[in-house]
């Protein structure tokens, strides 16, 4: 079986052709090392009843056999069209900034492109590989391999070293004062734009970042048990269901496994419900934003067409789509997403198949390279 690194490599060959580095595009796993440090998922949670892995990896179920035929899933093109736009794959797309613009990164620049009109507006040359990449109301921000802290204004211009970081940014997020930050450990961190010395926040030890002002507090089992709003100082206990694991939450809505099944519910505990069976998590961090959530689809006919590379679900409706389309004959294939953006992204016109070799195999792509289909969540009404 794939370990959660090897998620990060499926998206190494889309980001060499618009000169990403590896370590930003990190695909569909999401918070990689960072949640896996912290939530501690080793052997016990990795043979957890619901493990889903990319790349061609059969998803496993040990505590008992999916029995229930998979409904049918529209796409998300159908469903929600409204938050759908095409994005030339020379380019990777990295989060949404308008309901019609983009940001891209290619060739070490950062990159508008407009899904409306075609047209590219180019925001700045960015000096020092990005690691990890922010975007706040008046900057961009990023964090390089040695650790020094960047910004540019978001409506471009040049980019200005800010400081350095104490440690690896796992998460970074930009105000319009300070960059604030999470490492491998606890803390959340922070330092003025302006330049200075890094800091921790007052209150921020036992917490780490989520997305500015929000950051959570995680017990030993890798679940989120506060939420903790960083600018008023408020604070929200979360209702974990004893025995649950990977618990996530937004401010209104958690999910996680309970009894080796998918269950939604607000973060006071109300409104629970059991997801269907034949959805799976995605990787280790499922959620994409406050209520949207990308799930595996279990269809056991690997040659059943139609069948979506994964579906993204509304958690306060209930609404569900599929993203991408698996090809008949190969049971792999992955959706594109860049670090902890919700934005995810599929090239629609290449197709998956089995590669062997040393005795071992992995799902490669042929074909596409023409488009990304990209899937906004922001963007979602209702």
């Amino acid at each position: 079986m794939r370990s959660e690194d090897d998620l990060v490599l499926t998206m190494r060959a889309a980001a060499g052709q618009a000169g990403l580095p590896a370590d930003l595009a990190s695909g569909v796993a999401g918070r990689r090392r960072a949640r896996r440090t912290r939530k501690r998922l080793g052997a016990a949670v990795a043979a957890a009843a619901v493990v889903a892995v990319a790349g061609g990896t059969t998803a496993v179920t040990t505590a008992q056999e999916r029995e229930v035929a998979p409904a049918v899933i529209s796409p998300a093109t159908e469903v929600w069209p409204e938050a759908v736009m095409k994005v030339p794959a020379d380019r990777l797309p990295m989060t949404a900034l308008s309901a019609r613009e983009v940001l891209t990164y290619r060739n070490k620049r950062f990159e508008v492109y407009d899904a409306a009109t075609g047209g590219t507006r180019v925001l700045g040359q960015v000096p020092a590989d990005p690691v990890r990449v922010a975007v706040g109301a008046r900057h961009l921000a990023w964090a390089g391999q040695d650790r020094a802290l960047w910004i540019m204004p978001r409506e471009g211009g040049e980019a200005r070293r800010v400081g350095r970081a104490t440690a690896d940014v796992y998460e970074l997020a930009v105000t319009d004062g300070f960059l604030a930050w999470s490492g491998e450990r606890s803390g959340v961190h922070r330092l003025p734009l302006a330049g200075g010395t890094p800091e921790l926040m007052p209150g921020a030890e036992n917490l780490r970042l989520a997305s500015w002002p929000w950051a959570h507090e995680w017990d030993a089992a890798g679940n989120v048990t506060r939420i903790v709003n960083l600018e008023a100082g408020a604070s929200t206990g979360v209702a974990v269901p004893p025995g649950a694991e990977r618990w996530q939450c937004g401010t209104e809505w958690c999910t996680g496994l309970l009894d080796d099944r998918l269950i939604v519910q607000r973060v006071d505990g109300s409104a629970r419900r059991t997801l269907p069976p034949m959805l799976m998590g995605y990787g280790v961090w499922w959620l994409l934003d406050d209520r949207h959530a990308l799930f595996r689809v279990y269809e056991p006919d690997v040659h059943k067409a139609g069948v979506p590379l994964a579906a993204v679900y509304d958690l306060a409706t209930g609404e569900l789509a599929g993203v991408g389309e698996r090809t008949p004959g190969v049971e792999g294939g992955d959706v594109g997403r860049i670090q902890d953006f919700p934005l995810l992204f599929w090239d629609a016109g290449a197709r998956f198949y089995q590669h062997c070799a040393d005795r071992a195999c992995e799902i490669r792509t042929r074909g596409g390279g023409e488009e990304y289909t990209v899937l906004d969540p922001g963007a979602i009404r209702g």
